[in-house]
């Protein structure tokens, strides 16, 4: 039993809190939990709003997720990104297949470049000093937003 309605309301939530992710990185560079852990906490309830709830797809859910958690938990050690983008990916892992997850990650590196060269030109135009700090958060989030796009025109493609 499927719910469209509350399967595009959930995605609708999700939008909102990628959106705001967005800001809240470029702003003040960080990711904050209080939006992160319900993008986390609704994914049941889009599980089960799209009939992706038996025993088989949560577990490909949560191994998805795991899986990118740690992988990009890794960047993190290296120093590639900070924590609330490791928890940002994870959690919006938690929302779709695999496959789709994939793709995100696609979309997401691609996005990822983009922002890392406009990053790099306002840093070298203001002439400031230090590293720049690439709000990745933004990619993770570009990535989000068009994996749930996809969903969208797909449905109706």
């Amino acid at each position: 039993m499927t719910s469209d309605y509350l399967a595009y309301a959930l995605l609708g939530g999700l939008a909102i809190g990628l959106i705001y992710s967005v800001y809240s990185d470029v702003k003040y560079r960080l990711i904050y939990n209080n939006v992160t852990l319900p993008i986390a906490l609704a994914a049941p309830f889009y599980w089960v709003a799209t009939g992706n709830f038996g025993i088989s797809e949560i577990a490909v859910h949560l191994l998805t997720a795991f899986l990118v958690f740690i992988l990009f938990a890794a960047f993190m050690w290296f120093g590639m990104m900070g924590g609330g983008d490791v928890k940002l990916f994870a959690a919006l892992a938690l929302w779709f297949d695999w496959a789709s997850v994939v793709n995100m990650m696609l979309i997401t590196s691609l996005a990822g470049g983009i922002v890392t060269i406009v990053f790099l030109a306002i840093h070298k135009f203001r002439k400031n000093d230090g590293p720049v700090k690439i709000p990745y958060g933004v990619a993770i989030s570009l990535g989000g937003l068009f994996t749930i796009g996809a969903r969208f025109f797909n449905h109706f493609g």
